[in-house]
């Protein structure tokens, strides 16, 4: 899956870093750069140039050409975009907004890291028993060994 990096609406490609088995024993064995199917996104939506890179780098807009941020500045009764951004929170002085999109740049997809999962949250499935007996119905896939769907305390 495709990742990002948004800079002011603009969507670049990630950073990636793969080691790729096929190619073990080679140069090539480990890849650090964009991400790949990000480019490979951009290059079916834009086409590629000369040397293989898709013509344009990124998705989107930036914000201060965005029709309807510009539309949504003049209906508030905003001067300028600028100005309805500030009102907003977003002050950022370019020096500051480089310095966060190097952090961003610095954090780098792997698409071969380990999921770890959470354990499910019990929610009613069944309903809940008014006659104040306890027999609650829970939902989710666990184990329900005396089949009355009964919440197992441990």
């Amino acid at each position: 899956m495709p990742s990002y990096n948004s800079k002011c609406g603009e969507l670049y490609p990630a950073k990636e870093h793969v080691v790729l088995p096929h190619l073990s024993g080679t140069d090539k064995e480990v890849y650090d750069g964009p991400d790949r199917a990000a480019e490979n996104e951009l290059a079916v939506a834009f086409g590629v140039d000369a040397n293989g890179k898709p013509k344009q780098k990124f998705f989107g807009i930036h914000f201060k050409n965005d029709p309807d941020i510009i539309n949504r500045a003049r209906s508030l009764g905003y001067k300028n975009v600028e100005e309805f951004a500030s009102a907003m929170g977003y002050n950022d002085t370019p020096e500051q907004e480089a310095i966060k999109n190097k952090e961003k740049e610095k954090i780098v997809h792997n698409p071969n890291a380990p999921i770890k999962k959470s354990e499910g949250v019990q929610k009613l499935g069944g309903g809940t028993d008014t006659s104040g007996q306890g027999n609650d119905i829970y939902g989710g896939l666990g184990n329900d060994p005396d089949g009355l769907g009964k919440k197992q305390v441990s």
